[in-house]
């Protein structure tokens, strides 16, 4: 019984649009009554569709290779007992570091190279802080990520370096090296997102000590005693990775 009242409805609206327009053309009327839709806030389908056209999709996420991973770990080695070198690179980014200690407290300067044809945008560290270090950093403007979400970070130019100084205090024994977050954009859209570690070790805060033998010697046999040794045999699997 209801169909009969719809169908009178629709059959009213139309009287009613056709009185307001009169006889103008079908795609005119049309026209009209997408423009008054988007007057009482609905949007048309023209505007529908130029939002469709706005969207941007999300930029592609690019992380370190696989193939990277190997010569990477070699490179941290390297540098928890060198004084400078490269701690990560790739066709894009170069990163150096050279550091220095004094008793509990170090100096790390770190590097990063731009090796691209073009600027690195948006491009941003974010370093973390464990309880067990005191840090102050400071770096090129904008380098910092503080953790808004708008920062903008900076722009490096071809073949031009930003540059980021950590002065650091241990205050507590630690196992784990700090880490460094890496993200930037290229022009083509492609947002990287590099997550590395800085070549900051509990051996970087020890100093070593020069005894003649006679001294060594003396030294060693004092650690002799019981509950001062400790041996374990262990048997490594045949499909083990090799030691570096």
């Amino acid at each position: 019984e209801e169909e009969p009242y719809f169908e009178e409805e629709e059959e009213e609206e139309e009287r009613e649009i056709e009185e307001e327009f009169g006889d103008e053309p079908t795609e005119q009327v049309e026209s009209k009554g997408r423009a008054l839709d988007a007057a009482e806030g609905e949007p048309s389908e023209d505007k529908k569709e130029d939002d469709v056209m706005i969207a941007l999709p999300n930029p592609r996420v690019v992380s370190i290779p696989k193939e990277l991973i190997p010569s990477m770990r070699k490179a941290f080695s390297n540098l928890c007992t060198s004084p400078s070198g490269v701690l990560f690179e790739n066709p894009l980014l170069q990163v150096g570091v050279k550091h220095d200690y004094v008793g509990p407290q170090g100096r790390i300067s770190v590097f990063f190279g731009n090796l691209h044809s073009s600027p690195l945008q948006n491009f941003k560290v974010k370093v973390d802080q464990p309880d067990h270090f005191r840090m102050q950093m400071q770096g090129t403007q904008d380098l910092l990520d503080d953790g808004e979400y708008d920062s903008p970070g900076c722009a490096i130019a071809t073949r031009t370096q930003a540059k980021l100084l950590v002065l650091v205090e241990v205050t507590a024994p630690f196992d784990n090296a700090p880490s460094i977050r890496i993200t930037f954009e290229t022009e083509k859209g492609e947002r990287h997102d590099y997550p590395l570690r800085l070549p900051l070790v509990a051996t970087c805060f020890m100093e070593p000590v020069n005894l003649d033998p006679g001294a060594f010697m003396q030294r060693w046999k004092s650690l002799e005693g019981p509950d001062r040794e400790c041996q374990e045999v262990m048997k490594l699997s045949p499909n083990a990775s090799s030691i570096d």
